[in-house]
């Protein structure tokens, strides 16, 4: 073969490497997207329906959007419950905005684990050793719902976690950007390298920094 025609070759067989990649890619996405889907039969609504937001408590576009993710976040609810053995709050799966921005524009996809741990408020090491497990887990059953990180509103998502002490029930919560969860699931970034990224707030809505 001429010199000329390989050196045309190259380009256009590199061309069709990454069409068929992104086609991988893509399809591989959609399958699990419709495996979250299919846990929403009507077994499941029943059963998890309770741990949805109340819809007369939006004050946002969240619960246009929960409308139409509704078999979404079913599923959501029981592949965590279930697959994962992790226990969701009632009445926390759905769309939230930062309090702290006050920017009702920009939801955040999220939920409150029941964590049997406490966590001290300045979230030492071994506390951050702890959260891990549950960060990897939940991110990547929410990002398998794309359609839902594809809206415009939708800036990323929340995880919160819930116990109990002697005094009142505190929380952290945990804000996590869109991006940084794509490049979780693409293997650019590490459940640890997500968690420095994102904002961290305590029951009082302060940010809380996390040890380096």
């Amino acid at each position: 073969m001429p010199y000329a025609s390989k050196f045309f070759l190259w380009p256009f067989g590199l061309l069709i490497i990454c069409f068929l990649f992104t086609c991988g890619s893509t399809v591989n996405e959609n399958l699990r997207e419709e495996s979250i889907l299919n846990r929403a039969t009507k077994d499941s609504e029943e059963k998890y329906a309770r741990l949805l937001v109340d819809q007369n408590l939006y004050t946002t576009k969240g619960g246009e959007l929960q409308k139409k993710f509704y078999r979404h976040l079913i599923g959501i609810a029981g592949e965590i419950s279930e697959k994962r053995q992790l226990t969701i709050i009632p009445g926390t799966i759905g769309f939230y905005y930062d309090k702290k921005s006050g920017d009702k524009t920009r939801l955040y996809m999220g939920l409150d684990i029941q964590s049997g741990r406490q966590f001290p408020a300045t979230l030492t090491d071994k506390a951050l050793q702890a959260l891990r497990k549950d960060v990897g887990i939940v991110m990547h059953t929410m990002d398998s719902c794309r359609s839902i990180f594809r809206e415009d509103d939708v800036a990323g998502m929340v995880i919160g976690w819930r116990w109990s002490n002697n005094k009142s029930g505190e929380f952290v919560s945990l804000w996590i950007e869109k991006s940084d969860m794509t490049k979780y699931v693409n293997l650019q970034l590490t459940v640890e390298e997500v968690i420095h990224r994102s904002t961290v707030t305590n029951s009082e809505g302060k940010i809380i920094r996390l040890p380096l």
